[in-house]
């Protein structure tokens, strides 16, 4: 089947099948919509998971972060945890990673491999870094060649001069 990305409509009959996920993100113009009629919306294809996320910390949704499973056709509650420092978060049991609001950002941390997911400019600094260690390495490589080149030329002299 031909992979169709779009990035304001998930169109279910050129899918073939409800979305397993849904993520909301508040703002002034869409949240009344968001708490009113999505849920409902949702509900009825059968997408598996509804979250809410607001960035502003519950302005728009009166919490910053929640996250609702499908049983029989209604939404249920995800049980969320609030740490100490502020940060909500909730176990995402159709992506797997947990989803984390975390001082306004939208974050997401894998229990299995005990890391932080990046971003996309997190990714993008990390392998630019990575490509600078690679250049960096490379250099010293060049660098460890070309001195073990004068040392055979020195020790080459050396060996015709005791000749």
């Amino acid at each position: 089947m031909e992979s169709i990305v779009r990035f304001d409509t998930y169109l279910l009959w050129e899918v073939g099948k409800p979305a397993d996920f849904a993520l909301e993100i508040g703002s002034p113009s869409t949240a009344r919509n968001d708490l009113m009629s999505k849920r409902a919306l949702y509900a009825r294809p059968g997408i598996g998971e509804y979250w809410r996320h607001d960035k502003r910390g519950g302005n728009f949704y009166g919490e910053p972060l929640v996250g609702k499973y499908l049983e029989d056709g209604e939404y249920q509650r995800l049980e969320m945890h609030r740490e100490a420092n502020g940060t909500v978060w909730a176990h995402s049991p159709t992506l797997n990673p947990d989803l984390c609001w975390d001082e306004g950002r939208l974050r997401y941390y894998d229990p299995t491999e005990t890391r932080w997911l990046l971003n996309q400019e997190e990714e993008q600094a990390s392998r630019q870094e990575a490509e600078a260690e690679r250049q960096e390495a490379e250099a010293a490589r060049r660098l460890a060649e070309s001195r073990v080149s004068e040392l055979e030329a020195e020790l080459d002299r050396l060996r015709g001069e005791q000749d």
